[in-house]
């Protein structure tokens, strides 16, 4: 499975496995998309909406579907997205409501495997104003993450627990392949 404008490359795992961090290590290297969840979360701060996991989880998960398909839409070039629209399949069955729309957009817009995983990683987990699950809470979810990925027909390759520019490193080696 190749974008059409691609290719397109997915960071995924649980909350607090070091994502964001390893994005941030990529970014001078290429393409990079930051995770759709902090921001529809702090535009939704910012306004005072309520399309969030707490108030309405539906809307939260519809909003984050908008933003990532736009994402996916206007990238273009080899680029990394932290967190892919499969993602969402865990959302969905997190909150417990139907995945349908997602797996309409999932069809449309392809990654490139393997999809790289950051399992979760107690060390460097921390709670914070958006991740309220704690450690325990955080590696479930990025079970359902794992299993939306396989379901989807991707390949997936673990990320050692090592240094974000030792990921770096890996990723951009597994690219280069």
């Amino acid at each position: 499975m190749t974008a059409p404008n691609g290719p397109f490359f997915v960071l995924a795992g649980p909350p607090g496995a070091g994502k964001t961090t390893v994005l941030e290590a990529l970014r001078p290297h290429l393409q990079t998309v930051p995770e759709t969840a902090r921001r529809v979360l702090a535009e939704e701060r910012r306004k005072g909406g309520r399309a969030t996991g707490e108030q309405d989880p539906a809307l939260f998960v519809s909003r984050m579907l908008e933003m990532a398909m736009a994402d996916y839409d206007n990238a273009s070039g080899l680029t990394v997205f932290d967190r892919g629209l499969p993602d969402l399949i865990a959302f969905c069955g997190h909150y417990g409501f139907s995945d349908d729309p997602v797996r309409a957009a999932i069809a449309q817009r392809p990654y490139r495997s393997p999809v790289f995983y950051l399992p979760a990683w107690e060390d460097i987990y921390v709670k914070d104003a958006e991740r309220r699950l704690d450690f325990a809470g955080a590696d479930a979810f990025g079970t359902r993450i794992y299993q939306a990925y396989k379901a989807c027909g991707y390949d997936l390759i673990a990320l050692p627990k090592t240094s974000a520019d030792q990921r770096c490193d890996f990723i951009l080696e597994q690219i280069a392949r």
